[in-house]
């Protein structure tokens, strides 16, 4: 069978079961049961907005899932809501002041000089700051959509991807870390407790890890390629970060063990309030940047199992944001697996 018929199949199975009903709750805590869509959200500067010369992170990347939505009639089953750039107050929870307005002032310079690189692999442009904006206010407008009972979860298909950004660090193609910008929205406005982020981008996630350790009311659950960047990192030394390092070649169903001994357990023990998705699709076995060997299915796999956890602990609150995933054609069909999983129950 085709890789296309495959995925057809895959879409068809799900969507017999029809809009299922989900139980959730409102911000109120309220538990209720309707009909509730996925949301889709993303904005302008993900089809203009370029990273730098020749980088894999390009708006071919977001073209390529949403003309796949369209090919796979998935368009008309998400939810698109329109969402604001992030503000001041909700970067700076999660950023330095000092480092956000350098970002600010770069890309405000390079209006006039050019883009400028402020790291090994990431460089900043005229457009580059207002994208990162856009991206964590999108991220930020799922969480509050979820959490008020408007849409069952969520995706935020974005860029610039944000996990490498540390309070006052920016690399690999990261500026503004729009998890966990979401994360602090969810707690310190929201009136949330406990958030968990799950990350299956083959990278680690340094600069969430720099953001959230030592906060107890977020925990991180990261599963990576050991020997892929970021390189030369020390363990993890916090309580709230699950770090589980992966050798090369590691296939579905060595990441599907992690995922069911390691995050699924300690999950439920954290019983969050919301759980959030760092979703890199860069793990597949078509991907040049690192050395996994995923599969589209996988991704759907993953995604099932963490709706199972949202559903039993949180009203089944959950809300994807994409990170990597540079081979074109892979990260597409890894994406609308993913997507295609939340839309319906688990």
């Amino acid at each position: 069978m085709l890789l296309a018929e495959v995925e057809s199949a895959l879409f068809c199975v799900f969507h017999k079961l029809g809009s299922l009903k989900s139980t959730h709750r409102g911000q109120s805590g309220h538990k209720r049961t309707t009909h509730l869509p996925t949301g889709f959200f993303t904005h302008d500067l993900c089809h203009s907005y370029q990273q730098g010369p020749d980088s894999p992170e390009s708006p071919e990347r977001i073209d390529a899932i949403e003309d796949r939505m369209i090919a796979m009639g998935l368009s008309r089953v998400v939810t698109v809501l329109p969402s604001a750039p992030a503000s001041m107050e909700d970067v700076l929870r999660a950023h330095d002041k000092s480092y956000v307005q350098e970002l600010e002032q770069a890309s405000r310079e390079a209006q006039r000089t050019g883009e400028k690189q402020i790291s090994e692999d990431t460089f900043i442009n005229a457009l580059s700051f207002e994208a990162a904006l856009k991206s964590a206010g999108a991220a930020i407008e799922a969480v509050r959509q979820v959490c008020a009972g408007t849409i069952r979860n969520a995706f935020a298909c974005v860029r610039p991807p944000g996990h490498h950004a540390g309070r006052n660090f920016a690399h690999g193609f990261c500026l503004i870390n729009s998890v966990a910008c979401a994360a602090l929205h969810a707690l310190d406005v929201l009136g949330l407790k406990r958030v968990a982020i799950v990350d299956f981008d083959v990278h680690r996630a340094d600069g969430t890890e720099d953001i959230i350790k030592g906060d107890d009311r977020i925990a991180l659950f990261s599963l990576y390629q050991e020997t892929a960047f970021p390189f030369g990192l020390q363990p993890a030394q916090a309580s709230n970060i699950v770090n589980a390092p992966m050798p090369e070649g590691s296939d579905g169903a060595d990441v599907l063990k992690v995922v069911n001994d390691v995050w699924i357990p300690r999950l439920l023990m954290f019983k969050p309030d919301l759980i959030l998705v760092s979703a890199g699709f860069d793990a597949h076995r078509d991907e040049k940047q690192a050395l996994f060997k995923l599969t589209e299915f996988d991704y759907s796999f993953m995604t099932i199992e963490v709706m199972r956890v949202a559903r039993a602990v949180c009203g089944g609150r959950l809300v994807s944001i994409l990170e990597g995933g540079y081979d074109i054609r892979s990260l597409a069909r890894s994406a609308i697996a993913h997507i295609t999983t939340l839309t319906r129950a688990a």
